[in-house]
């Protein structure tokens, strides 16, 4: 068990370093960018100060650990996400604790009821959806329909990825006509 642990890419504006204010056993789960200088040294702070230090994890695992740790700690900055992540410690009962100059996390830390999965992607869809429409930038595809045994959301968030992603330019999916990996 963990008195203190924290969730998010090792990225400087998640801002691990606020983990070492917390007393106690320390863990900082998150993806390590090989590409990123500034990932490497900012596992090396962690751990030269005693946190343990993990590549994500499978959700199961995850939830457990946030159901068997004292508090979960959300320091980012506010354009440092921590949403999704957020609501499902939150979801798993789990003490959580947001940094006090992060309105967003803020909010979602008082939001109830908890959003399930799919209201909070629904959500999300709706709220690009009507930023491209703001901005005068429709979402329109002429490739053929997605499959029928997909979901709204998951035609979606497909469509979204395909627009998003520009050929050459990094993207953090791999996309083929009907599959995410």
């Amino acid at each position: 068990n963990y008195d203190a642990m924290m969730v998010g890419h090792f990225l400087p504006w998640k801002r691990h370093r606020y983990l070492l204010t917390k007393p106690g056993r320390k863990l900082a789960i998150g993806e390590i960018y090989q590409e990123y200088e500034s990932s490497a040294q900012i596992v090396d702070e962690l751990q030269q100060h005693g946190v343990e230090v993990s590549n994500m994890i499978p959700p199961r695992e995850l939830a457990d650990l946030y159901r068997t740790s004292k508090l979960v700690y959300f320091p980012m900055a506010t354009i440092g996400g921590g949403e999704r992540s957020l609501l499902e410690a939150r979801s798993c009962g789990a003490t959580v604790e947001v940094a006090e100059d992060n309105p967003k996390l803020q909010y979602l830390l008082q939001l109830t009821p908890i959003p399930d999965e799919k209201k909070y992607a629904e959500q999300l869809l709706d709220g690009i959806g009507a930023m491209l429409e703001k901005a005068g930038t429709r979402h329109v595809t002429t490739r053929p329909p997605m499959p029928d045994d997909e979901t709204v959301v998951e035609q979606r968030v497909r469509e979204l990825i395909r627009n998003t992603c520009k050929e050459g330019e990094y993207c953090p999916y791999k996309v083929d006509h009907y599959t995410i990996y």
